[in-house]
Formats: structure tokens, C-alpha cells, sequence
């Protein structure tokens, strides 16, 4: 025969567990092993894209054949000097057009490609001058298509922020043209999309 006391403590003792564990079951378990009722943390959401002025203003090169859109208020400053073969053009170097403002900027150059080089070979070339950083992308500049070789890196110059750079051929000219400071890819990508090239319009 079964005791009928000890079936009912079994009974009893049993209920308990089964609401202890459903208690239980209604908790996060944390890192350390100790339940918490506490929500998880949401994660952070991603940095949006900054705004773009209106690039209401277009620079013409005398010298580099192009041209290119950009927003009012950037101060314009004229390169005075080609861009010659073998030499590296740094943001203040005088064989540069710059649009700036106090916190950002965009830059263009070019030079004739050297006798018998191939378009691959002065991409090559720059690109090994240039130190490079960042991911390589071939994106549109205008009708042409470059590679970007400095890809949303640490700024260096005096703009500070970030810095993009990319090269393209067109026409028999091999060009530059860089973005630094507080800007953006989709900044950089915007401008690129207003360049048109005049290569027959550069001075060698």
C-alpha cells in the first residue's frame, strides 16, 4: 500500500519545483551564468550619411582640362605649375587646383601621359607612388571610370578628417583629384560625378 502522507509531501515539494522552474524559464540567462529579467541592449545604429551642400558653382581648370561642380563659399586657388612625370603632387604643392573650404576640399591635376604608356601603366604607377590605404574601387568620374587608391582614411594635411583619392586617364592625360577633411564617400562620389574632362584644353 502507498502512504498516503508521503505522497501528498511528494505532491507538494513537487508543485514548488514546477513554479520555481517556470519562474526561471521567464528569465535571460546573463554572461555570467545569473538569469536577469534586464532587456538587451539595443544595438547602436550606423552613422548616417552626412549631408551634401548644393554644388552650385562650377570650376573650369586653365591648365589641367577639366572641370568639376562645388559648393558655394569654397575659396578657389588656381594651380601654377604643370604636374611633372615621376613626382608625387601633395595637397599644397602649386601643380593643383583646390576648391577648400576651412573644413573641406576637393583637388584636381593631371599630366600627359609619357611616350608609348598605356593607361594601365600610369594607374599602376600612381597608384604605386601614392601609399595607398583603404579599399581599392573602381567608381565613375564623369563619363570615365577611375581607381580609388586612398579609400576613407585618417587625413594627414591640414583639413584633417578623411581623405579620398583616385586616378583616371582620359584623353592621353593621366588625372588626380583628391577630397580631405570632413567629408564622405558619397561627397567624394557627387563631385566626381560632375567632372567632365577638355584633356585638349590642358597645358603639357
Amino acid at each position: 500500500m502507498f502512504d498516503t502522507p508521503a505522497i501528498a509531501s511528494r505532491t507538494t515539494v513537487l508543485s514548488v519545483l514546477l513554479l520555481v522552474a517556470a519562474s526561471c524559464g521567464s528569465t535571460a540567462s546573463s554572461s555570467n551564468g545569473v538569469a536577469s529579467s534586464a532587456p538587451a541592449a539595443a544595438a547602436s545604429p550606423s552613422p548616417s550619411p552626412m549631408q551634401i551642400p548644393p554644388l552650385a558653382l562650377m570650376f573650369t581648370s586653365p591648365s589641367m582640362g577639366y572641370s568639376v561642380k562645388y559648393p558655394a563659399g569654397w575659396k578657389v586657388t588656381v594651380a601654377s605649375q604643370s604636374w611633372p612625370l615621376g613626382k608625387t603632387s601633395y595637397w599644397d604643392t602649386p601643380d593643383g587646383d583646390r576648391m577648400e573650404s576651412d573644413s573641406a576640399g576637393f583637388r584636381g591635376t593631371s599630366q600627359a601621359l609619357a611616350a608609348g604608356q598605356s593607361e594601365a601603366e600610369w594607374i599602376s604607377q600612381y597608384i604605386a607612388s601614392s601609399m595607398p590605404c583603404g579599399n581599392r574601387e573602381l567608381v565613375p568620374v564623369g563619363a570615365f571610370v577611375g581607381t580609388i587608391d586612398l579609400n576613407d582614411c585618417p587625413g594627414m594635411g591640414r583639413l584633417g578628417g578623411r581623405v579620398f583619392d583616385i586616378a583616371v586617364v582620359a584623353g592621353g592625360r593621366g588625372y588626380n583629384f583628391t577630397m580631405e577633411g570632413q567629408v564622405d564617400r558619397n561627397f567624394f562620389l557627387a563631385m566626381l560625378a560632375t567632372v567632365t574632362f577638355t584633356p585638349q584644353t590642358a597645358k603639357p
